[in-house]
Parts: structure tokens; sequence; C-alpha cells
């Protein structure tokens, strides 16, 4: 059982490793979030989207904002 966030984070980037969700470009948060939520069963937005931003916080997402809108991209083998 995945407890903490940090953990929860590691579990999710191998998760997006074995998806090779790299290849995908620059992808909306929605994309992410729809695949957090089905690994994980989470409903909670609020939650989901901590977790997320606390992967982009430690490296492991490209930000690109263009205009209104803000995509991301998944970096494979980013090193903390």
């Amino acid at each position: 059982m995945v407890n903490t966030i940090n953990d929860m984070c590691e579990f999710l980037i191998l998760y997006f490793q074995s998806r090779n969700c790299h290849n995908w470009g620059y992808t909306g948060y929605k994309q992410f979030r729809a695949l957090i939520m089905y690994i994980t069963d989470m409903r909670d937005i609020g939650e989901i989207r901590t977790i997320f931003e606390t992967m982009i916080k430690s490296g492991w997402f490209k930000k690109r904002k263009i205009r209104g809108k803000t995509d991301y991209l998944f970096l494979y083998d980013y090193k903390n």
C-alpha cells in the first residue's frame, strides 16, 4: 500500500515510464489526471492535483504555456 505523496509519485513515475508517456510530447493535465485516477483509483481532484504538482516540482515534467493553455512533457530519464 502506498502511504505518502512521495511514494505515490515514485509509483506513478514508474507507471508513466512503462506507458512511455515521454513519447506523447506536450500533453494537457487532463490526460495525466485520467491516468492517475485510473492507476490509483483516487477520485479526490485536489489530492490528484497535489500529487501532480509534486511531480512537476521534482522535475519530472517540463511545462509549456502557450497563451492560456498549459501543456506538460514527461521527462523519462530525469535524475533528481
